[in-house]
């Protein structure tokens, strides 16, 4: 009788589906973010914006080029390094960022970032992609993140492509997988 109970449990166990990712937004300029270092000289600016479940991002820009960092609530840094893993050219990110989150018991755990760039070009930086609105897509793990998606942002299908490979654990860091520092 018992194995019987036990065997019933653990069918019951694995049919429950798993809880899907959803998505969360958060700002990348505006009110929610604070600049937190600023050069007179260039003119770089790095600014902390709030993030969801204890997260933050820090935006980097420098040169007419950026990049995100993700802060992880223990102030883990996850720097993504859009400047060389997606265009030395020009860009700059979109107003906001999509955060995919997954329920975790008790607690929303972010488990991808998808940020849209605006980009341009210079002749002599050899850009990586062409000129133009650019959706990425980072995996994020207990341990770093990655970047596994750039792709153009354009076509009605860019949003579920960016979606499904920061969701598919084959998909490839397109730069180095960062291991967080501390911020």
């Amino acid at each position: 009788m018992f194995r019987h109970c036990l065997l019933a449990s653990v069918i019951t166990l694995l049919t429950i589906p798993a809880q899907a990712a959803t998505s969360m937004y958060s700002d990348l300029y505006g009110k929610s973010c604070k600049i937190v270092e600023f050069d007179k000289a260039s003119g770089a600016t790095t600014r902390r914006c709030a993030g969801v479940a204890g997260y933050s991002l820090l935006v980097h820009e420098a040169n007419a080029q950026t990049s995100v960092d993700i802060v992880t609530p223990k102030r883990a840094v996850y720097p993504l390094q859009y400047w060389e893993v997606v265009t030395p050219g020009l860009a700059r990110v979109g107003r906001k960022a999509e955060w995919r989150v997954e329920q975790r018991g008790a607690r929303l755990v972010p488990t991808a970032l998808l940020v849209r760039l605006d980009t341009g070009n210079l002749l002599t930086s050899g850009p990586r992609v062409a000129p133009g609105p650019v959706l990425t897509a980072a995996r994020i793990a207990a341990d770093g993140a990655c970047v596994v998606y750039q792709g153009d942002a354009t076509p009605r299908t860019a949003d579920a492509a960016a979606r499904s490979a920061a969701a598919d654990r084959r998909s490839k860091c397109l730069g180095l997988f960062r291991p967080g520092a501390r911020d």
